[in-house]
């Protein structure tokens, strides 16, 4: 506890300018109950062994339901016992079963996998009774795999190996499982929502197909952190009614949240700039990591872990065996070496993307940072919640970024203890998803013209159009798959591709990325960041999936730089706004990375560019144009044309980043863009554009569309609060990215129209005011000529000298030697 209050009083004293606000969340004791009567006398005598003398109320409740097979869902918070919740009724009934029954455990990472695979086997080693179980995920051997098959009680996994190893081979290797299935558990089931819910969704109707086959309906038993719509979730998810337990029993330990907004700084140009959040947490994991507070640190992107990993052992040789990343793309040893170490104690703080949001248990942390807002409030309590898991008191410092979202949060600190949780959403039904899906559900069992578990209107069109394209073909009653390729094998459920890219180094694998992250990342001359270590990418190959790196010493890191194409190609909907049109339907996008730069640590200043000659990746989406309205648009034009473009490119950067917080998704899930429109024949006009970043679209831009005047007063009023004179990342920059007019360029370099011609834009799309934008042009002043000093003819006399007297010892050198 001194070493925390030490953290505490660091933070306050050498960072009280940036601390914007200081929350206490106060303790709260735990609601509490004995032990269920049907409880078996052995589960009772371990939980005693292990300290536990009573259960919460929310364990309690959910031991009678999940006992009676009835379909549950718990709703709680972060280490509320969610596990024990559930493993104790199905053990339980288990050990009082005549036979032995199945268990999947389904958990959306691999790390959280092997977490609760040593929780289970910890409870059920202590109770003495007999169960066989294993994991089955893509880091299993192959001769494991088979043994887990054939004689695994419980059987621990996840969605992307139920779909492409699990279902496709139910019939020849886990009949037996599947045909004595009784519970299947959904953990951290909140994370099951978008592009990936939806495809999940569509994975488990073709499971309860497969265990209908095989005679057996297993109960879903799903835990959840706090989203705001939890029973309307699962039953979407699982098309079942739920009993919902969101009762919550378990003590809080105290914990404070600092809110920390960087410093703006002048550049040399009188530019004003904000410092990034490594500026605050750099200082505070070096002086926690020697203070031993044990601490866990979130960034956004994978390179951005490496960067802040690299920047914290420098000059700090001591702390590299106390300090380590985390991050997708490490192979599984490195990782599992990585989460053995942080739960034994062995390394003190760990720097992570949302790789370790999910529930695993990495022992008492106490000092979480957050570097930058995570996306979504549900995620922002989920990263916070994995420090006072041991009932100690605990501190959470958020940093925001020069981003509006992260602004506008640091600005109203009240927002982030008072904001309902975002609603979790997905569409089973998206056509491009079931279209995939059904292949897949053909090649397991032939598909019925009346599939119970498809009773919705899209499933008899999308059997009509696999049949015109003979991906299917009848067979008696039935639908067969009519390929001879293996349909699961290209479906992903996390993105657009299904495989990655190996990296080697010599002929060390170091890592994998997918090939589209590839492109952005492992380019020619790309450099490349793996724990704490800079390789170079030498080549890269799409058709053999693999690049090859070398190791190199410099003091920059490279960032691509995309340009879209995009163009509507079909229009479902059209509707009006203040007279402005705006259409959603289909779009295309070829997105090439066309140059990277070369960005210098610490100092971030640009040295250079380079080309990149990788082919452009397309793909259709969903989407919807924005034009705005004649009468505004001759308004500027009677004014200056540019102001147009320079509206739309503002609330084009503005939009892309406030949109994701009204549909629980990601930046990274939604893109915007100014392109022309086709308002009549030959006539195009600029608009802007919002589409799904996911091949065929899965709704993210539909909800933009639905709460678009809720997006726009979101925008407006994060450019009122903002403290810029002329705008700044955190509102509209004064060059926002994607502009490629050079007299578009000069107007915003040379004027605040950014900002200023954004406002009128968003005046008119809220109120149906004209209001022209009040453009002024900046102006530097002048320096004056700085006389040079007088030529000091003794030092110039001295330094000849000194020359002429290195030459002389150069000479004796290479004579003696």
């Amino acid at each position: 506890m001194a070493s925390l209050k030490g953290v505490s009083d660091y933070l306050e004293l050498t960072f009280s300018k940036e601390i914007k606000a200081h929350h206490i969340l106060p303790s709260s004791e735990g609601d509490f109950s004995g032990f269920p009567a049907t409880l078996h006398a052995s589960y009772v005598e371990v939980l005693k062994r292990q300290g536990i003398e009573s259960l919460y109320s929310h364990q309690q409740e959910a031991f009678e339901p999940i006992s009676r097979n009835q379909d549950t869902l718990l709703v709680s918070h972060t280490a509320s016992g969610k596990t024990l919740s559930f493993l104790l009724p199905i053990l339980n009934e288990f050990t009082k079963a005549g036979a032995p029954f199945g268990v999947m455990l389904m958990y959306p990472t691999k790390a959280l996998s092997r977490d609760q695979e040593s929780a289970l086997g910890k409870l059920v080693a202590a109770s003495g009774v007999t169960v066989r179980m294993g994991t089955f995920d893509g880091d299993t051997p192959r001769e494991e795999r088979s043994r887990i098959a054939r004689t695994a009680d419980f059987v621990i996994t996840n969605p992307d190996m139920l779909h492409a190893g699990f279902l496709p081979n139910h019939n020849r290797r886990w009949k037996g499982f599947l045909s004595r299935l009784r519970y299947i558990v959904i953990d951290e089931v909140h994370s099951y929502r978008g592009a990936f819910g939806s495809h999940v969704a569509n994975v488990f109707r073709r499971l309860l197909r497969v265990c209908e086959i095989h005679g057996s309906r297993p109960t879903f038993v799903c835990c959840s952190a706090t989203v705001g719509n939890p029973k309307e979730h699962v039953e979407a998810l699982f098309q079942r009614e739920f009993r919902i337990i969101d009762s919550d029993g378990a003590p809080r330990p105290r914990r404070h949240l600092y809110m920390v907004n960087p410093p703006l700084v002048q550049s040399q140009g009188h530019a004003l700039y904000r410092k990034g959040p490594a500026s605050v947490s750099i200082p505070l994991i070096r002086y926690a990591a020697k203070q031993k507070v044990r601490t866990i640190c979130f960034c956004r992107a994978r390179q951005e872990v490496e960067r802040l990993y690299k920047a914290v052992i420098d000059r700090n040789p001591e702390l590299r065996d106390r300090v380590k990343p985390y991050r997708g793309g490490l192979l599984p040893n490195e990782r599992r070496q990585l989460e053995r170490d942080l739960a034994k104690g062995r390394l003190n703080t760990i720097i992570t993307t949302n790789a370790l949001e999910l529930g695993i248990d990495i022992g008492g942390l106490d000092l979480c940072i957050l570097s930058g807002h995570p996306g979504t409030f549900a995620s922002f309590w989920q990263q916070a919640g994995r420090v006072g898991r041991a009932g100690k008191e605990a501190i959470i410092v958020y940093i925001a970024k020069d981003a509006p979202i992260d602004q506008y949060l640091v600005h109203h600190p009240e927002f982030i203890t008072k904001a309902p949780i975002e609603r979790a959403w997905l569409s089973a039904e998206n056509p491009y998803i079931i279209l995939q899906h059904l292949p897949c559900a053909a090649y397991e069992y032939p598909l019925r013209p009346d599939e119970p578990l498809y009773r919705t209107r899209a499933y008899p069109q999308a059997l009509e159009v696999l049949k015109e394209n003979e991906t299917l073909k009848p067979y008696r009653d039935c639908f067969r798959y009519a390929l001879s390729d293996y349909p699961a094998r290209g479906v992903n459920l996390r993105g657009m591709t299904d495989y990655n890219i190996e990296i080697y180094c010599g002929t060390e694998v170091i890592g994998e990325l997918d090939p589209i992250g590839a492109r952005g990342t492992l380019y020619k001359d790309a450099i490349y960041q793996h724990l704490g270590r800079r390789y170079m990418s030498i080549d890269l190959d799409l058709q053999k999936k693999l690049c090859r790196v070398s190791e190199v010493d410099v003091d920059y890191y490279t960032e691509a730089v995309w340009e879209n194409r995009i163009h509507m190609t079909e229009v479902e909907e059209t509707s009006e706004l203040q007279a402005s049109r705006v259409n959603f339907g289909y779009i295309h996008v070829n997105k090439q990375p066309k140059l990277y730069k070369k960005i210098r640590e610490r100092s971030y200043e640009n040295i250079g560019y380079g080309p990149i000659t990788l082919d452009a990746f397309e793909y259709d989406t969903t989407g919807f144009s924005l034009l705005p309205a004649d009468a505004w648009q001759e308004a500027m034009k009677a004014v200056d044309k540019r102001y147009i473009d320079a509206a739309l490119y503002g609330l084009s950067y503005l939009m892309r980043r406030v949109a994701p917080s009204v549909c629980m998704g990601d930046v990274k899930d939604i893109e915007t863009d100014v392109a022309l429109l086709e308002v009549d024949e030959s006539v195009w006009k600029s608009a802007l554009y919002l589409f799904d970043t996911v091949e065929g679209g899965v709704g993210y831009a539909e909800k933009v569309c639905e709460l678009l005047t809720t997006v726009l007063k979101l925008c407006r009023q994060i450019i009122d609060e903002c403290e810029c004179e002329a705008g700044c990342p955190s509102c509209v920059p004064p060059l926002p990215p994607g502009v490629n007019s050079e007299a578009l360029e000069m107007l915003f370099v040379e004027s605040n129209a950014a900002v200023e011609c954004t406002v009128s834009l968003l005046d008119w799309l809220l109120e149906g005011k004209t209001v022209l934008p009040n453009i002024t042009t900046r102006t530097l002043p002048i320096a004056t000529a700085v006389e040079p000093p007088p030529i000091d003819v003794e030092a110039v006399r001295l330094n000849n000298r000194l020359k002429k007297a290195s030459k002389i010892l150069q000479r004796k050198r290479e004579r003696q030697h």
